[in-house]
């Protein structure tokens, strides 16, 4: 199999571009229920579950590309079983650029059904794989799901994550499933328990790289990693390790850092305010993996009159 060119940028560019030029569509969101399929596990018998979604679909004709976008892992049960859909305004300045981007919380998180799955057990004997093959197959049902919506190509789908969201997207990437051209990682990674990050590491640091080795050598598709310089869960030694893995499998890999973000640079994607500071780097990397759909966006945008 033919090896890809690897590229890997580490940057401290502020990513705060003029957004003038940027053309954006109106947006419709639609709340949904997402079925996964669960296999037989112990004494629990195989059944379907149900995860709380939701679709940012651009009011205008398609056919779109498709971003799946997953959530982090809150700390806590009582902030797990609390959580909601949190990341409305960045899905919709996604979906203005000209996708239909799909959110849907994993099992055991928020309204969808439990238990919860993607637990990796200890910190001091993690199963970093468990965690992401669950959680993978949570966001796999999101991306089929999304791929069988009107309007949607799927041959074109890009993931983007945050945390233990990147973290599962880079885990079904390592799948290879259909139609995915890309994977967005924002501060991803698993094993950022409090009392490990005042030791400035996580709980098994050797586990969690041996397991993104283990993403690598199946990955195919181009991505793009954005940290923060003061992301205290996950720090920027770290995330040079885990990119490494994909250096060493030769596969394309661009690793941005911004400059720090407020007090805790591992929120930098969480905050709405910060949308016009990472929206240019997404913007041209779904581009370069969905370059049709981009032009399509901004001729049916012109076509409605809209400003820029």
């Amino acid at each position: 199999m033919m090896r890809h060119h690897f590229f890997i940028a580490l940057s401290s560019l502020l990513l705060a571009l003029p957004m003038a030029a940027r053309a954006e569509l109106a947006v419709q969101q639609v709340d949904v229920r997402i079925p996964v399929a669960v296999p037989a596990a112990g004494a629990s018998p195989a059944h379907t579950a149900e995860l709380a979604g939701h679709i940012y679909r651009p009011q205008a004709v398609g056919p779109w590309g498709l971003v799946v976008l997953s959530h982090g892992t809150p700390s806590g049960k009582e902030a797990r079983e609390a959580l909601t859909e949190r990341y409305a305004p960045q899905a919709r300045a996604i979906a203005a650029l000209g996708y239909v981007v799909v959110t849907g919380l994993r099992r055991g998180y928020g309204a969808s059904d439990g238990p919860l799955a993607d637990r990796y057990g200890r910190c001091d004997a993690p199963d970093y794989i468990h965690a992401a093959q669950e959680a993978a197959r949570d966001v796999a049902a999101i991306m089929v799901y999304g791929q069988k919506l009107p309007d949607v190509d799927a041959a074109k789908v890009v993931l983007l994550g945050k945390s233990a969201g990147g973290f599962a997207s880079l885990a079904l990437a390592a799948q290879q499933p259909a139609g995915l051209r890309g994977v967005i990682n924002f501060a991803g990674g698993r094993g950022a328990q409090p009392q490990m990050r005042e030791k400035g590491s996580v709980c098994g640091e050797p586990e969690l790289l041996k397991t993104v080795t283990r993403f690598a050598a199946t990955s195919r598709v181009p991505q793009l990693w954005i940290y923060a310089e003061n992301d205290s869960y996950f720090r920027p030694p770290l995330v040079r390790k885990m990119a490494q893995s994909y250096q060493q499998a030769g596969h394309p890999l661009r690793l941005v850092f911004v400059p720090p973000s407020g007090h805790e640079g591992h929120r930098f994607f969480d905050l709405p305010a910060n949308i016009d500071q990472w929206l240019p780097q997404v913007r041209e990397f779904l581009a370069q993996q969905m370059p049709a759909t981009a032009t399509a966006a901004l001729q049916s945008n012109y076509s409605m009159g809209d400003k820029p």
